[in-house]
């Protein structure tokens, strides 16, 4: 049903701040802006990125591109069966022909869209390019709960299980995963880029260091995913990561998910420290609250 990751979209306090470290340093470019809202793409699909001007920062959505039209249709009959509040059935942004939202069992907004505008130039012109959008990671108090929502509406796939649903690993496609669920809160704690090597994530902490800023861990290998991974903060409080060489499933029948104990730091890190403390775990952004009853949102 699910063909890729699409965007995150962010509600973000400070609309000017968030685009300047997107496109200086995130390497993407801006698109378009209606009514406080701005559109940013790595390539050439509409957008990948999406900010909102608002008085504090916030998950605003996350969105799904599904396999066509048809996987739509389906999907509206997979949501009534499951009793899952949907908050819209029409696009709700440009550059996307056909478009569902709906609630995650945390209220977590999704959103899967089909037919995306792709037009874009390629290159985007500063800071480091990434080559797609790769995931998100959301905080959930129930993992397995979002977990199963996701596997039986949307036909996700378990990759990897750490402290036996305490953060677990989700795919789509033949990518390790296109979705994580991580226990503690709710909304967003970090959204991830994919780049092509090493040499590009040492690039990206040049990049940083020429705008005042640090690498928050990494650069080092995951167990979980075996990516490359390095992770900052973004200007409204979210943590980034910059990621290569991620494992792929390319044989569903016989792959089966990694399990690994809390206990051992090799599921975060193959090279050296595990997760650093307070000011990674407590980043992130929280949840919007949605009105799904008739009338402007």
């Amino acid at each position: 049903m699910i063909k890729a990751i699409g965007h995150v979209a962010l509600r973000v306090p400070n609309l000017e701040e968030s685009v300047r470290w997107a496109t200086t340093v995130m390497g993407l470019r801006e698109v378009a802006r209606e009514s406080g809202v701005a559109y940013l793409t790595h390539g050439g699909g509409h957008h990948s990125l999406q900010y909102v001007q608002a008085g504090e920062g916030a998950l605003d959505h996350v969105a799904l591109e599904a396999q066509d039209e048809q996987a739509l249709h389906e999907l509206r009959e997979r949501l009534a069966g499951d009793g899952a509040e949907v908050v819209s059935e029409r696009p709700e942004e440009p550059g996307v022909e056909h478009a569902i939202r709906f609630l995650g069992p945390e209220g977590h907004v999704f959103e899967v869209f089909a037919g995306m505008a792709s037009d874009q130039p390629r290159h985007t012109g500063r800071g480091v390019q990434p080559r797609k959008f790769g995931h998100p990671m959301l905080k959930c108090e129930d993992p397995r709960r979002t977990q199963e929502f996701l596997e039986r509406v949307l036909g996700f796939r378990l990759s990897d299980d750490v402290g036996d649903g305490t953060l677990v690993f989700l795919r789509c496609n033949a990518d390790h995963h296109g979705i994580g669920l991580t226990r503690g809160g709710d909304g967003l704690h970090h959204y991830a880029w994919e780049v092509e090597s090493l040499a590009i994530l040492g690039q990206l902490g040049d990049v940083l260091e020429k705008n005042g800023a640090r690498f928050l861990w990494g650069p080092g290998r995951h167990g979980a995913g075996g990516n490359l991974f390095t992770y900052h903060l973004d200007p409204a409080g979210c943590v980034v990561e910059y990621y290569a060489d991620l494992i792929r499933v390319y044989d569903e029948a016989t792959y089966r998910p990694g399990r690994w104990e809390m206990s051992d730091y090799r599921f975060a890190n193959l090279w050296g420290p595990g997760i650093p403390g307070h000011e990674f775990f407590d980043a992130g952004a929280p949840l919007r609250r949605v009105r799904t009853a008739p009338g402007p949102q």
